[in-house]
C-alpha cells in the first residue's frame, strides 16, 4: 500500500511551467438566438449568458466579463425593451460570469451559492492560471445566497436551480426550465474541448464526474443543453463527457497508486483518445492530478492512505 507521505516528492514539487493554452474570454460581438418564447441565449459576452423574459420576470442567468457588461446590456434591452432586470444568478466566481454584478448590484437581486459568494469576496491565487485574484467590491458581490438550491415561478414556467457539489468550483450550480426543458449547466459541460478544473476554489475530478452524472439525470433527449461556451448542446454530450471523465479518474487513481508525479503522469498520455476532439490535455491533466491530490486524505483513492 502507497503512503500519503511516500507521495509528496512527486506531487507537491512536480508542478512545472507548462507550455499550455489557458482558456481567453475574449469575445466576439454580442448574439441572441430564441430558445423557447420568452428564453433566448445571448452569446459573445465571455461566457454564454440566457435571458427570461417571463411574465413581469426579467431574469439573468450568468453576466459575462465586466468589460463586456454594456455591450450585454444592450443586447438584453433589444431583446426586452422597457423592462428591468429583476433577478440575475452567477453559476459560479470565475469572473466571466460575474461582469454584471457590477452594473446591477446596487439595484437588482443577484442569487449565487454561498460558497461563490465567499470566493467573490476573497482573494485566492489560482496555480493554474498564475495569477492572484481582488475581492470583488461588495456591491458587486452576489447579494443573496443559498446553500442547496430552490425553484421560481416565471408565469408558466418553473425555473429549478441546485447546488452541485466540488465539480468545477465548490459554488456551481445548475438551472432548469422544466417546461421549456433547458438545461443551463455553465461551466459544468465542456464541448470540444476539456473542462476547467478549478481546484483552487474546491473543483476536482470525481466532483465533476458526479455532477455530471447527476445532469444525466435530469436530461432527456429533447433536452436543451446551455454550457458556458458553445451554442445548444444535448444529453449526448453529457454522456460523452462523463465517459471521458471516467477515463481520466481511472488514469489518476493509477497514477497515485503507482508513485508518478505529475510530469510523469503527463507523459503517460492517458486522454491520447481524446486530443483529436477535444485539443492540447496537459492544462486538463494538471487540474486532474492536483485536485485528487487534495482528496487523498479523504481515502478516496483506493490503496493510497
Amino acid at each position: 500500500m502507497l503512503k500519503r507521505r511516500t507521495l509528496i516528492k512527486g506531487t507537491l514539487g512536480s508542478i512545472i511551467a507548462l507550455g499550455r493554452s489557458i482558456p481567453v474570454f475574449a469575445q466576439q460581438s454580442i448574439s441572441s438566438l430564441v430558445l423557447s418564447p420568452g428564453l433566448y441565449l445571448i452569446q459573445g459576452s465571455g461566457c454564454n449568458a440566457v435571458l427570461a423574459d417571463l411574465a413581469d420576470e426579467l431574469l439573468v442567468i450568468d453576466g459575462g466579463l465586466q468589460e463586456n457588461a454594456d455591450s450585454l446590456l444592450n443586447e438584453i434591452n433589444r431583446l426586452a425593451p422597457g423592462k428591468m432586470i429583476s433577478r440575475l444568478f452567477n453559476t459560479n466566481w470565475r469572473p466571466e460570469h460575474c461582469g454584471l454584478n457590477y452594473e446591477l448590484g446596487n439595484s437588482v437581486a443577484i442569487f449565487a451559492h454561498e460558497n461563490t459568494r465567499l470566493w467573490q469576496g476573497a482573494d485566492p491565487f489560482v496555480e493554474w492560471e498564475n495569477k492572484h485574484y481582488q475581492p470583488m467590491p461588495l456591491n458587486a458581490q452576489a447579494n443573496h445566497g443559498f446553500y442547496n438550491g430552490g425553484s421560481l415561478a416565471l408565469a408558466d414556467e418553473t425555473l429549478r436551480f441546485e447546488h452541485l457539489h466540488k465539480a468545477h468550483t465548490d459554488g456551481d450550480i445548475y438551472l432548469h426550465f422544466k417546461e421549456a426543458d433547458i438545461l443551463v449547466v455553465s461551466d459544468l459541460l465542456a464541448v470540444n474541448s476539456f473542462p476547467l478544473i478549478d481546484y483552487t476554489s474546491g473543483g476536482w475530478i470525481r466532483g465533476l464526474r458526479d455532477a455530471t452524472q447527476v445532469l444525466l439525470d435530469i436530461a432527456s433527449d429533447s433536452t436543451k443543453i446551455i454550457a458556458s461556451r458553445g451554442s445548444v448542446f444535448t444529453r449526448n454530450d453529457l454522456l460523452e463527457q462523463h465517459a471521458m471523465l471516467q477515463s481520466a479518474w481511472q488514469a489518476v487513481v493509477s497514477a497515485f497508486q503507482n508513485g508518478l508525479s505529475l510530469q510523469e503522469f503527463q507523459e503517460s498520455n492517458p486522454m491520447q483518445a481524446y486530443v483529436a476532439e477535444r485539443g492540447d490535455p496537459r492544462l486538463f491533466l494538471q487540474q486532474v492530478f492536483r485536485s485528487a491530490w487534495y482528496h487523498i486524505s479523504e481515502r478516496t483513492i483506493p490503496n493510497v492512505i
